[in-house]
């Protein structure tokens, strides 16, 4: 599962639950998805999102493209930090029935109760712009279902994908099913090598790292990640890159390139934890040092990332080698990047963060819910505000942001948590009431 919320991670062990600064940095992480996800109505860099403001702001599309570098690739490095503690102490079969419940309940959930809702309410809006008539919930629903069950396996063409009735998009939830998939991969090769090598297993307590030693494994993990990275990006990027997505039979969809560096992070956190780095003393480094690098890495990103841009401009011309030679600092630049961003932020968390306040433990043990419920005002929101004619752009971003982070928290706080079946069938009772009245 991603985090665990039954007394602050008592499926963890004692070593890990000695690491407050994990559950900081995944609230963290968390609350900057929620961001990211209320800035994309007012963004240019989320082109296949619902609805678009007419004016978009370049700030905003700064910070969408910054925000998506980091966010995921911490969340899959604590996720896999947490995997092997997990499995030791709950042993394969409750191990397995924890990611399930915790992950592929909830991804059903909203894949049937929530997404068609979201997907009607900005169906409807289209309609009615439009002049023309909207159909009912019930006929959008079905259809809705008939897509889902066509387990449609291939590229995926995102400027198709904004009706659930010609095309199936998990939206927000395929970090839930490619986690789900994780973690039932680990099990596999886990149980695999307990197996064939019965008796010559290490304890994680055989060896005790040193900052050299991390910085060794860091440098040849940014060359592998580059290595694994290239190749993919290279046959596999769209016309604008995040276009470019994949669907193993509907259950799982993720971008090929990214998959590539989130699969490598869940792996680092998993030999993290095998080689108790974090739980002696040692971390990353120093903040001021992979502040640095990170700085003069995203520069250099941006740099390679503009002239990219205007290579594909038709009004201008770029020498093919030109071009060539653009994509390949990219492929080099962009992982090293992300490696720098979670340098930067572990290092600070480790030094600066590595305390369990009331206000961080309230954080940490909602997060996860407010993640499942966000996305239903990052999406209906901006629609609201379009009504505002004139409005400034980032006030409108400030409005929604503010009030999905406290609607998602509230909605975690007073009805999630406490009442988890309630909330099930709230969601199945909306679903029929709409099938009834539209």
């Amino acid at each position: 599962m991603l985090w665990d919320e039954d007394k602050l991670n008592q499926a963890q062990s004692a070593t890990a639950n000695r690491l407050p600064f994990f559950d900081n940095l995944r609230y963290l992480m968390v609350l900057l998805v929620l961001i990211f996800h209320s800035a994309a109505s007012y963004s240019e860099m989320v082109a296949f999102w619902p609805f678009h403001e007419v004016n978009t702001s370049h700030l905003l599309d700064i910070i969408v493209i910054l925000l998506d570098v980091f966010m995921m690739i911490i969340l899959f490095f604590i996720a896999g930090y947490f995997a092997l503690p997990s499995l030791q102490k709950k042993g394969a079969r409750r191990f397995l029935k924890s990611k399930f419940r915790r992950l592929g309940i909830p991804w059903l959930i909203v894949t049937i109760f929530v997404l068609p809702v979201l997907d009607y309410i900005h169906y409807y809006t289209r309609s009615v712009d439009s002049g023309l008539q909207p159909g009912g919930y019930a006929s959008h629903w079905l259809l809705s279902m008939k897509k889902i069950a066509e387990f449609r396996v291939g590229a995926m063409n995102m400027s198709e994908y904004l009706n659930m009735t010609e095309h199936f998009y998990q939206r927000y939830m395929w970090f839930l099913s490619l986690l789900l998939l994780f973690f039932v991969v680990f099990w596999l090769l886990y149980e695999a090598k307990r197996r064939w090598l019965r008796g010559s297993e290490r304890s994680v307590e055989d060896e005790t790292p040193s900052n050299k030693s991390i910085s060794v494994v860091l440098l040849w993990f940014s060359i592998l990640t580059v290595l694994l990275f290239a190749p993919v990006y290279l046959f596999t990027s769209a016309d604008p890159p995040d276009m470019s997505w994949f669907s193993l039979g509907n259950i799982i969809q993720f971008q090929p390139a990214k998959l590539v560096l989130y699969l490598s992070y869940f792996g680092l956190g998993i030999y993290a934890y095998s080689r108790r780095w974090f739980t002696n003393g040692t971390d990353f480094g120093r903040l001021r040092v992979w502040g640095l690098i990170c700085f003069l890495l995203m520069g250099a990103n941006i740099l390679v990332g503009r002239s990219m841009a205007r290579a594909s401009e038709p009004s201008l011309r770029f020498h093919s080698g030109q071009a060539l030679g653009l994509q390949l600092a990219f492929v080099v630049l962009y992982p090293i990047w992300t490696l720098s961003c979670l340098g930067v932020f572990t290092a600070f968390a480790v030094r600066r963060w590595n305390r369990s306040t009331p206000f961080n433990r309230e954080l940490a043990s909602n997060s996860y819910n407010m993640y499942l419920v966000h996305y239903v005002f990052a999406m209906t929101l901006p629609l609201l505000l379009s009504a505002w004619a004139g409005g400034p752009v980032l006030v409108k971003f400030a409005i929604v942001a503010l009030v999905t982070v406290l609607l998602s928290y509230g909605i975690s706080r007073y009805i999630v948590k406490p009442y988890p079946r309630l909330a099930v069938i709230g969601l199945v009772g909306l679903s029929a009431l709409m099938a009834v009245f539209t």
